[in-house]
């Protein structure tokens, strides 16, 4: 599996300082993990006797912030739900409290069943939406206010129209590694060290024994290593490159799990399910489920595409959007094939105010979609 070469402003964040590993990356995957592990051959009863494993969370639909002169034609035809992989040691934490640690937004196009992947990088300065309509990193939001608010932040920040959320935590990811009997992904020199240290605090965590990682190239790794894989951030790019990771291991799980047996289905269903909390009904699950096999994933991308990574005197190391409208416009030109798309007049003002605040003006944005053999 090889890494495509980074853009221009990926390498302009490569003069980052490396960080420790820290926060869990953890199962960002979820959403394809109810889609693409749910069932083949399955009756809808023995889907019913599953689903009640899985945690659900309301959602109120008439507070998430969905941008009052969003035109949302052109999101008619696509189910847009937010992933969010959090820091959580126990399934019962799933909400506020917690910040994420992977955040992945999944378009599915309802007409040819393509699956788009955006991975959100977790330092992306954007306005909190909540009283104080602070900016801060995005990840903050699920801390502050739980999947409810960062959907909002995503949808008012993005001219999204997100309306659930699934949330999973990092003990499902490699429990459902494990159960498909590791995934292949290639692994590089320099990411060695990095992912032995990871490897170790997985296991002191976990309980769920795993050897070091000690060649190179395309390895079978199992759930502990593959999960340390995705926690790598102290090379290349930082959270850039982390994010590449993650989409690289989701692309290798949703293939294995495609072409799985029942018993291993089963096996993935009940040892995944307990970790998740989402605020998809069952119903709507059985119905996304009903296509499962005819879903393309497609393409993956992270966003912001153009930016400035900044130290930040309150904040930190953050990345700035250059400038967040432009972005936006080519976010949903990626998603919904909608060119020259103007952003809402929320999102300009948010724009402006990330602007005035970092210094930080618009750069030419070159969308390069990552794709995984």
């Amino acid at each position: 599996m090889s890494k495509n070469n980074k853009n221009t402003n990926n390498k302009k964040s490569a003069a980052r300082s490396n960080k420790s590993i820290g926060k869990w990356v953890v199962a960002f995957f979820a959403e394809l993990i109810i889609l693409g592990l749910m069932i083949v051959g399955y009756s809808l009863y023995y889907v019913d006797s599953k689903i009640e494993k899985i945690n659900k969370v309301e959602i109120d639909e008439d507070d998430l912030s969905i941008n009052a002169d969003l035109d949302v034609t052109n999101q008619e035809n696509y189910k847009t739900i937010a992933l969010f992989g959090v820091d959580s040691r126990d399934v019962t934490n799933l909400g506020q409290g917690t910040r994420s640690d992977s955040i992945m937004i999944a378009s599915i196009n309802t007409k040819t069943n393509e699956v788009k992947i955006v991975s959100i990088y977790r330092d992306t300065l954007l306005e909190i939406e909540n009283d104080s309509g602070i900016t801060a990193k995005v990840n903050a939001a699920y801390s502050y206010g739980g999947p409810q608010l960062a959907i909002k932040t995503l949808n008012a920040n993005l001219d999204l129209q997100i309306t659930d959320f699934v949330t999973v935590n990092f003990l499902g990811l490699t429990k459902a590694i494990d159960d498909l009997g590791g995934i292949t992904v290639h692994v590089e020199e320099n990411e060695l060290p990095t992912l032995n240290l990871a490897i170790t605090e997985q296991i002191a965590v976990t309980g769920i024994y795993s050897d070091g990682v000690f060649t190179t190239g395309d390895l079978l790794l199992n759930g502990t290593q593959a999960t340390a894989y995705a926690r790598i951030r102290s090379t290349d790019q930082g959270d850039i490159t982390r994010t590449e990771r993650q989409r690289d291991v989701l692309t290798q799980v949703f293939a294995k799990a495609k072409s799985s047996d029942l018993a291993t289905i089963d096996s993935i269903i009940d040892d995944v399910f307990p970790q998740i909390a989402t605020s998809l009904t069952e119903d709507e699950i059985k119905a996304l489920a009903k296509e499962v096999f005819e879903y393309q994933l497609g393409d993956t991308v992270g966003f912001p595409f153009a930016y400035a990574p900044i130290t930040h005197d309150t904040k930190g190391s953050i990345i700035v959007p250059a400038d967040l409208s432009s972005n936006v416009s080519a976010l949903h030109e990626y998603l919904f094939g909608e060119a020259g798309y103007v952003p809402t007049a929320k999102v300009q003002q948010i724009s402006s105010s990330i602007q005035n605040e970092t210094g930080v003006g618009a750069q030419e944005i070159n969308v390069i979609p990552q794709t995984f053999e």
